[in-house]
C-alpha cells in the first residue's frame, strides 16, 4: 500500500535486545546528523553501532525500516511534549483568543519541522503515516478528554463575544482544515517556511480574518 510504514522484522522482548535496537536506531541518527542521508546504509548503521550486520537484519529488513523505528520514537516524545504544551494552551485559551491560535501554530509547525529535518526525503513520502496530531488526539481521547475538533468548537464558542456569528461547528471544521492544509502545503512546497515567523504571523491572520467579527 503507498505511504504504508517500513516495519521491523520484530520486536525486542528483553532488555538486552532493546539495548541493541536502541543502538541501532540511535546509529542512524548520529549519520543523519553528521554524514547525511546518502551515507545511510544498513552496513553503515552495523558499522556506527558496533554491531554485526546480521544483527540490524534480525530486527530490521532494511534502513527504512530502522529510519521509521527512529521516527516512530520520536513521535512518541512529541506526543509528550504536545502533552505539556496543550496544558499551556488550555490555560491560554481563556486569556487570549489570538494567543491561543499563534501557541497551536507554533507548536505544530515546530512538531513538522523537526519531523520533517531528521530525513527530508523519508518524511516527506510518509508524512501521512506519521501524523503526531493524530497521536496526540489516540492519547488524549484515551483519557477521556475532548478530541482536536471538539476541543476547538469549544474554544470558539468561549470567546462568543469576539468570534463571528456563525455554526461553530462548521467555522471549527474550516479553521482547523485550513491550518492543517497550509501547513501540509508548506512541508511539501517550502519546509523552511515553517520555521519563518512571517510564515506563521500570516497564517495567524488568515485565521483570525475569518473567524472574527469584524474582520475584512
Amino acid at each position: 500500500m503507498a505511504g504504508e510504514l517500513p516495519r521491523p522484522r520484530k520486536r525486542p522482548k528483553q532488555s538486552r535486545s532493546a539495548e541493541l535496537v536502541r543502538a541501532i536506531r540511535e546509529a542512524c541518527i548520529r549519520i543523519l546528523e553528521t554524514e547525511g542521508p546518502d551515507r545511510l546504509t544498513t552496513q553503515r548503521i552495523a558499522d556506527v553501532a558496533g554491531v554485526n550486520i546480521a544483527s540490524v537484519y534480525q530486527y530490521f529488513p532494511n534502513k527504512e525500516a530502522v529510519l521509521a523505528d527512529v521516527y516512530e520514537e520520536r513521535l512518541q516524545q512529541l506526543a509528550d511534549e504536545a502533552t505539556l504544551e496543550f496544558t499551556r494552551i488550555w490555560k491560554l485559551s481563556a486569556q487570549s483568543f489570538a494567543g491561543t491560535l499563534e501557541a497551536i501554530i507554533g507548536m505544530e509547525a515546530d512538531f513538522l519541522y523537526q519531523l520533517y529535518q531528521i530525513s527530508p526525503d523519508f518524511y516527506q513520502r510518509y508524512h501521512q503515516a506519521l501524523d503526531v496530531r493524530e497521536r496526540v488526539n489516540q492519547r488524549t481521547q484515551a483519557e477521556s478528554n475532548p478530541s482536536w475538533a471538539d476541543w476547538f468548537a469549544l474554544f470558539l464558542s468561549q470567546h462568543e463575544a469576539s468570534v463571528r456569528a456563525g455554526d461553530r461547528d462548521m467555522q471549527a471544521f474550516l479553521a482547523r482544515h485550513t491550518l492543517e492544509s497550509c501547513l501540509t502545503a508548506a512541508l511539501r512546497e517550502r519546509p523552511q517556511a515553517l520555521k519563518d515567523p512571517a510564515f506563521r504571523e500570516e497564517l495567524l491572520a488568515l485565521l483570525l480574518r475569518y473567524l472574527l467579527a469584524g474582520q475584512a
